[in-house]
C-alpha cells in the first residue's frame, strides 16, 4: 500500500506526519519518532483519522445506525444520501441521531472542511502488513528508514536501513517483496533477483491479459475457422510467455 492519506503539519523546516499509530518528523532529509506530538492541528487531524473512515473523496462516520458523509471535494455534509445543509453538529444533536454525551465527536466532525487541509498523500511511505505486524518503509531520496509496529505486543522498532537490508527485513517480518520500491538502490545478488522478479510479474501481466482474450472467446463459435485459429493464436502466445518465465526462473 502507498501514496495513503495521512495527518500532517509542516512547522518551519520540519514536517511532522502520522501513519499506523507513530508520529514522525521530516527534517533535513531525515526521519525521526516524535514520542508526544503536541502541535494542536496535528493532534486534530489525527483525532478524525483514528476516529473515522476515509474512503476516497469520502470522510464516514458510522455512529450507530447513522452513517453520516463528509464529502471533501463537494465540501458537503450528508445523512446517508441526504443533503444537511445547516449546521451539523446542530442537526445531529437535535434530532436525536447523537446523543449529547458525543457532542465533541460531532464538532469535530463538522470542523472537517478546516482540518482536512492538515492531510498529505505520503508518496514516499508504502506499507506492507501481515497478520498484527505492519512494516512502514520511508523512502527520502537516498536514504531508507523502517518503522516497524505489531499491534499484539504493541512493540516497535525504527531504523535506517540499506536497501538490501530493507528488502531482507521486510521479506522477513512479511513475507512480501519490496525490492521493486528500492531495486535502483539494491546491490550484488538482491539486485539480481529484484530483476528477474520485475520481468517475471511484466511476464505475468502479459499472461493475464491473453487469458482475458482468450475469455472473450470463450463463448463464441468455435466451428468458424477465424475463431479457432485466434484461439490457437492466443494459446500459443500464452505458452511463449510462460516459457520465459520458466527460463528465468531456471
Amino acid at each position: 500500500m502507498t501514496n495513503m492519506l495521512a495527518p500532517f503539519v509542516q512547522i518551519e523546516e520540519s514536517i511532522q506526519f502520522y501513519l499506523n499509530n507513530r508520529a514522525y518528523e521530516i527534517k533535513e532529509n531525515n526521519i525521526e519518532i516524535i514520542e508526544k506530538p503536541t502541535n494542536k492541528e496535528f493532534l486534530n487531524a489525527i483525532t478524525v483519522f483514528e476516529n473515522f473512515d476515509m474512503v476516497g473523496n469520502d470522510i464516514k462516520w458510522y455512529n450507530k445506525g447513522s452513517k453520516f458523509i463528509y464529502n471533501i471535494e463537494e465540501g458537503t455534509f450528508h445523512n446517508g444520501s441526504s443533503l444537511i445543509s445547516e449546521s451539523f453538529s446542530t442537526y445531529v444533536l437535535a434530532s436525536g441521531l447523537v446523543r449529547y454525551e458525543n457532542k465533541n465527536k460531532a464538532e469535530l466532525f463538522e470542523n472537517l472542511p478546516t482540518i482536512v487541509e492538515n492531510f498529505m498523500h505520503l508518496d514516499f511511505a508504502t506499507t506492507f502488513k501481515k497478520g498484527g505486524v505492519t512494516v512502514d518503509l520511508f523512502k527520502l531520496d537516498e536514504s531508507l528508514f523502517i518503522s516497524r509496529f505489531n499491534e499484539d505486543t504493541k512493540l516497535s522498532k525504527f531504523f535506517k536501513a540499506t536497501a538490501n537490508e530493507a528488502v531482507s527485513y521486510i521479506k522477513e517480518e512479511t513475507t512480501e517483496d519490496a525490492s521493486s520500491i528500492v531495486i535502483e538502490m539494491l546491490e550484488g545478488e538482491a539486485l539480481e533477483i529484484a530483476k528477474i522478479s520485475e520481468e517475471t510479474v511484466k511476464y505475468e501481466d502479459m499472461i493475464s491479459f491473453l487469458k482475458d482474450q482468450r475469455g472473450l472467446l470463450a463463448e463464441a463459435d468455435k466451428s468458424i475457422e477465424e475463431i479457432k485459429a485466434a484461439d490457437a493464436l492466443i494459446n500459443s502466445e500464452i505458452k511463449v510467455w510462460e516459457d520465459k518465465i520458466e527460463a528465468l526462473s531456471a
